[in-house]
């Protein structure tokens, strides 16, 4: 069962280092918003920043307790109901694993915030994200342009409602999310 294999571990600092490298390697920069500088020192700060903001917290992504990969939720916003969130898998050898993951982040925080929408920006060239996130309900928004490192770079807005979850289907992809170091949260 996935659902045994697949857990969610609070970052530490500890971890910057197979974080930076993941987020270096070019089939995951390339959809990135930002571009990373490869300062271990920056990794860390970026961490230990994570931990006092109110919208944002990040985890990594383990299976059979190994890390394979990054999962966070950004722009939360508990009164309007709805989250930003991305994920990606950094170990090649567990790329297949990437459409089974979503499901538990879904169940989470639909059921941890009352969150109504679930929003995702992805380049327009991300075929295999969009392809997962339509399979999982997602509907496409809106269509815009971004400009990273001097090119115009096609985007989609993609938002997944509550109501039309499917958590019958997908009602044994439930893991915790540790929050304890949240400290903005509250752990509510």
């Amino acid at each position: 069962m996935i659902n045994k294999k697949i857990k969610f571990k609070e970052i530490e600092v500890s971890d910057a280092k197979i974080i930076l490298k993941w987020r270096r390697e070019k089939r995951i920069s390339d959809y990135q918003y930002t571009n990373i500088t490869s300062s271990l020192k920056m990794q860390k700060k970026w961490i230990l920043d994570s931990y006092e903001k109110e919208n944002y917290y990040h985890w990594l992504i383990l299976f059979k307790k190994k890390p394979i990969g990054f999962i966070c939720i950004n722009d939360l916003n508990l009164k309007k109901k709805e989250t930003d969130w991305g994920y990606y898998i950094g170990s090649k050898d567990h790329i297949i694993l990437g459409s089974f993951l979503p499901p538990f982040f879904y169940n989470w925080v639909f059921k941890k915030f009352k969150i109504n929408k679930i929003n995702s920006f992805v380049f327009a060239n991300n075929s295999n994200i969009i392809k997962i996130h339509k399979y999982h309900g997602y509907k496409i928004l809106k269509k815009f342009t971004i400009i990273k490192n001097n090119k115009k770079i096609k985007c989609i807005k993609m938002i997944l409602l509550k109501r039309e979850w499917n958590f019958n289907k997908y009602l044994k992809y439930f893991s915790e999310f540790p929050i304890l170091k949240w400290n903005k949260l509250d752990n509510k």
